[in-house]
Order: structure tokens, then sequence, then C-alpha cells
């Protein structure tokens, strides 16, 4: 006998419309937003502060914070996985730096010289984060990085980001965003590498 997957004739409403209902009071619209995004939010969290607490708590701060700003929120960009991101790792930004927990790597020169392009560094660090990102000895390397070039390469390899949506969710430029990704990537293959001696 074989199985027939059931379909759901019923499509997801978009985010913009569950935004525009919530701003009319419809909590069950928020809600669902909520569902939607509650596990990328905590996930992306948790990888910038590697605390399970903290990140709990701001999860729900973002999404508190999101709930009373729905009128900031543009209906035409229609997505709210982007805005919702950027109200929570601005959040652990901000927490990380008042907690003194940030290493600043912006001090130390950037040398990125192993006799090899910077295309080749680039793609070959690209390529061993889109197969081990998860892995412990990457995320302790992720952990020494400066907060923007960590957010920057979570949003990207984690959350599976395009540069434009990284640049919406950082609320930065779009060549910014490459610089940070190009630099993160530089700097991780470094911290690898020194953990690999």
């Amino acid at each position: 006998m074989t199985l027939i997957p059931f379909k759901n004739n019923l499509t997801e409403p978009k985010d913009a419309d569950l935004v525009a209902s919530a701003r009319n009071g419809d909590s069950k619209a928020f809600a669902r937003l909520v569902n939607r995004y509650l596990s990328i939010v905590f996930n992306t969290l948790y990888r910038m502060t590697q605390n399970h607490e903290l990140s709990e708590e701001m999860t729900q701060e973002a999404f508190v914070k999101a709930y009373h700003h729905l009128d900031s929120f543009d209906l035409e960009r229609g997505n709210f996985k982007p805005w919702i991101l950027r109200i929570a790792t601005n959040a652990a930004i901000s927490e990380l730096r008042k907690q003194a927990k940030v290493v600043s790597l912006n001090a130390l020169e950037e040398t990125g010289s192993w006799g090899e392009s910077e295309h080749q560094v680039a793609s070959d660090i690209e390529s061993v984060l889109e197969r081990q990102l998860s892995t412990e000895e990457v995320l302790q390397a992720l952990q020494k990085l400066d907060v923007k070039y960590r957010q920057a390469l979570i949003l990207r390899y984690q959350n599976e980001f395009s540069y434009e949506e990284v640049a919406e969710a950082m609320n930065v430029p779009l060549n910014t965003v490459r610089t940070w990704i190009k630099r993160g990537l530089e700097k991780l293959k470094n911290e690898v590498k020194e953990m690999a001696l």
C-alpha cells in the first residue's frame, strides 16, 4: 500500500499580513509570527552568546520589543525575519558589550597571508563553514571573533541569509556586509589554524 502525503491546500499567510493583523489587535497573528521565528531567533542568539538562559531571555525581549514597535515594520518589505533578527542581534551585541565578553580584534593587523589569494582564503573557509559550522572547534573559534563579524557569519552561514538579507538584518550597507564577511572568514580561518597548533 502506498501512502499519499496529505497536502494542505491552505497557504500560510505572509509575514506582512500577520503584522497588519497584529497591528489591528489580533494577538493570534502575532503568536503565529512568534511560532514561525522563535527557534531561529533563539539559535542565532545562542550562537552569539553561548548562554542558554541569556538567549532565552533575550529572545523573549526581542519579541516583546517587536510587538511594541510593530508600527515601524515596513509592510512593503514584507519579510519579518530580518527585522526580528536585527532587533535580537542588536540586543545581544549591547548585552555582550555590557558584560565585556566581546573580544575585540580590531587592533590586530589583518595579514591574511598564507600564500593564497584572497578568493582562495574565502572559498576555503566558506567550505569549512558550510560543512562544519556546528562542530565545537569552529564554534569556539567563532566566539573569539569581533561581534560584528560573528553576527554576519552566523546570519550568512547558519541562517543561510543572502548578503542582501544580512545587510537588512544588520542595518548596514551591502558593501559593509561583504567586507565583514570576508574579514570574518579570514579571522575565523586564523582562529581555527591557531587552535590546531
